[in-house]
């Protein structure tokens, strides 16, 4: 017997099983491969119908259009590969598909004649060959189980595929998913067990391909990470390979070097004078963190004080591949430290209580000054809250998000004075730190210097001082370099700097570099009018501390007003605070006020002392008044005088019957 023969007898034996199955829904063990018989089960299941000569599932123009779109990549990566395989069985009398996941036709090749037929058979673009669609086909439970097989002439389900014989292997994603599969399919007459092998190394070339896609797209967005990483970095960022050659830069390093044009490929010795860094950091395998290195801008020749770390890039068997160094500015760094052990600048002009002429005239120059970055005195007594406006300046200047420093000149021993501002290097005195310390200037880079009670600061000091603020540099005590800054400098005075400076008592030329804009700030006993809202103010402040509403004494009021208040608003809020922590049965009377304003009174025997009082309630009212006269019944200036926003006013109008 032939091969031709016992092939026959096989299709004969599965035609015979095949026909029992669809009669009896028995199963003849001997013939059918359990994997088909499982199949042929579930069809029946499903009740398929395997005479059905209808055409497969096939969607519409639309559809078919979003299918293919869905599966462009799988098209785009096999195409090519089936193409190749297509030349080499033209003739054949096979055809060549490819499957997506769901069983859909995305793309066949074949000869024209096979065309014709297969489609009449709807085995086109669009058509599905799912086994809950078209019955048991190699397509169906290659998809089903992610094994190849191979399905022959009465194996198939419906009976209109007979004459077929196809080989199908599964196309797995990276993950191991199934994304489609290719098949080839011919008359059963020609099957052979080598077509199932060509499948299966057509299947596993597209695989490699799509796996080669995969690793191009990763390493081409993690490129673009990378890229998209050190343009981010706040830090100048160099990569160097294992010869010292620069593969990639940021912006910011380019900045810091002073380079114009690309410097890709360049040998990063020629670029920063600190040759010995890199020869420990790639033939001693030294790493870096933070050592303090000076660049030399390649055009200005400017001064570049930096941190330089280095960590090196090793390969899967470690060897070294190169380093990544991060340069960070020194200016940044003082910036960051400022931020965070600098003063913290909580005022604003609303913070400054009061609608006295001379006051609000103060404020109004302050605001105009805070927008510039012109050098700032401010005069005034204590307590008059020199403090408070300039905090307000720099809350309300550009430089409101940098750091602000406030240095009390007259809190420093003479001979710190200098190190304190401009900072010193190692081994520059005895006891100074072996790695150096920043000064004021340097840690306040690009915010507000405060020099507070700058009469204080020794003469001797005084002349450094000038000469920096003349510069814009500053030399660090015991350094040899000069480091540019950007600080703004704000300063204040107890006394008339002006008269100390013609006394010998403060450097005249220092004076004149100090006060661009002079902000003299009244005392209390200048704007005694303001004393009302003060006290409202003070009191809705403090009176979580009371249960209820307190009265003040008639006599407590006028000693208030006739008063001349030394201490100006300071003083006054600490007496308020006072009073209303000792009042009794709700009521501050003449007898709890302090000891020096009692001998005031004793000094003023003319005081009236009618026994009258005066609820905090009456003095709010009073103030609003006085307020609203003053600003001509404008609401939003009323507003900014008292620090309160309008709807409050309309309250506080509607509450006393106060009409505009």
């Amino acid at each position: 017997m032939t091969s031709q023969d016992s092939f026959e007898d096989k299709i004969f034996e599965l035609k015979k099983a095949w026909e029992d199955f669809i009669k009896t829904g028995k199963i003849n063990k001997s013939v059918v491969r359990p994997i088909v018989a499982n199949s042929w089960k579930r069809c029946r299941s499903r009740g398929l119908d395997p005479y059905s000569k209808k055409d497969l599932y096939i969607l519409n123009d639309q559809e078919i259009k979003a299918l293919l779109e869905r599966n462009r990549q799988l098209i785009n990566i096999s195409e090519s590969i089936l193409k190749l395989i297509n030349k080499m069985i033209q003739g054949s009398g096979f055809r060549v598909d490819l499957i997506d996941k769901d069983g859909y036709f995305i793309k066949s090749y074949c000869d024209e004649e096979l065309l014709k037929k297969s489609i009449k058979l709807g085995s086109i673009i669009g058509a599905n060959r799912s086994e809950s669609m078209a019955g048991t086909n190699s397509m169906a439970i290659t998809l089903l189980t992610g094994e190849p097989i191979q399905i022959t002439g009465p194996e198939h389900y419906n009976i209109l595929n007979h004459s077929w014989t196809c080989s199908a292997a599964a196309i797995k994603g990276s993950f191991g998913n199934i994304i489609g599969a290719v098949n080839i399919t011919g008359d059963y007459t020609l099957m052979h067990k080598h077509t199932l092998g060509m499948v299966v190394s057509i299947a596993n070339t597209i695989e490699s391909e799509i796996k080669t896609k995969e690793k191009i797209y990763q390493l081409d967005v993690s490129n673009k990470f990378f890229k998209t990483l050190i343009e981010y970095l706040d830090d100048g960022l160099i990569v160097i390979d294992d010869q010292g050659i620069i593969t990639n830069i940021n912006q910011i390093a380019e900045n810091i070097l002073g380079q114009k044009k690309s410097i890709i490929g360049v040998q990063i010795s020629k670029l920063i004078e600190t040759n010995f860094y890199f020869f420990n950091l790639l033939n001693q395998r030294k790493e870096y963190i933070e050592k303090h290195v000076v660049i030399t801008k390649d055009i200005t020749k400017e001064k570049i004080p930096c941190l330089l770390s280095a960590k090196l890039i090793n390969d899967y068997q470690g060897q070294s591949k190169g380093a990544v160094i991060l340069l960070k500015e020194m200016k940044k760094v003082h910036r960051l430290v400022g931020n965070i052990i600098g003063a913290n600048p909580r005022y604003c002009f609303s913070d400054v209580i009061g609608n006295n002429a001379k006051l609000i005239k103060t404020i109004n120059l302050a605001k105009v000054a805070s927008v510039s970055s012109c050098k700032i005195l401010i005069q005034g007594e204590s307590g008059t809250g020199k403090e408070i406006f300039a905090q307000a300046i720099h809350n309300n200047s550009p430089r409101k998000n940098k750091p602000f420093l406030a240095i009390n000149c007259g809190a420093i021993p003479r001979d710190l004075v200098e190190s304190e501002l401009l900072g010193y290097e190692s081994g520059a005195f005895t006891g100074a730190k072996k790695e150096g310390k920043p000064g004021k200037f340097e840690l306040a880079e690009g915010g507000t210097l405060f020099l507070d009670e700058i009469e204080s600061m020794p003469l001797e000091a005084q002349p450094k001082l000038l000469r920096v603020l003349e510069s814009n540099q500053l030399m660090r005590v015991g350094g040899n370099k000069f480091m540019p800054f950007d600080v703004r400098i704000i300063s204040s005075s107890n006394e008339d700097l002006f008269s100390l400076s013609k006394k010998g008592k403060f450097r005249e030329d220092l004076y004149y570099r100090l006060n661009t804009v002079t902000i003299k700030i009244p005392p209390l006993r200048e704007r005694k009018d303001d004393i009302p809202i003060l006290i409202k103010h003070f009191y809705d402040r403090l009176k979580n501390n009371v249960d209820c509403e307190i009265e003040i004494d008639r006599e407590v009021l006028e000693l208030f007003y006739k008063y001349d208040w030394p201490g100006n608003v300071r003083e006054l809020e600490n007496e308020m605070e006072r009073l209303i922590l000792l009042s009794d049965n709700n009521k501050i009377m003449a007898d709890l006020i302090s000891e020096n304003i009692t001998q005031f009174k004793k000094n003023h025997p003319k005081i009236d002392e009618k026994n009258q009082s005066f609820s905090f309630i009456e003095i709010e009212k009073g103030a609003l008044l006085k307020t609203l006269k003053d600003v001509n019944g404008n609401i939003s200036k009323a507003s900014k005088r008292l620090g309160i926003d309008r709807s409050t006013i309309y309250r506080k109008m509607k509450k006393y019957n106060i009409e505009k």
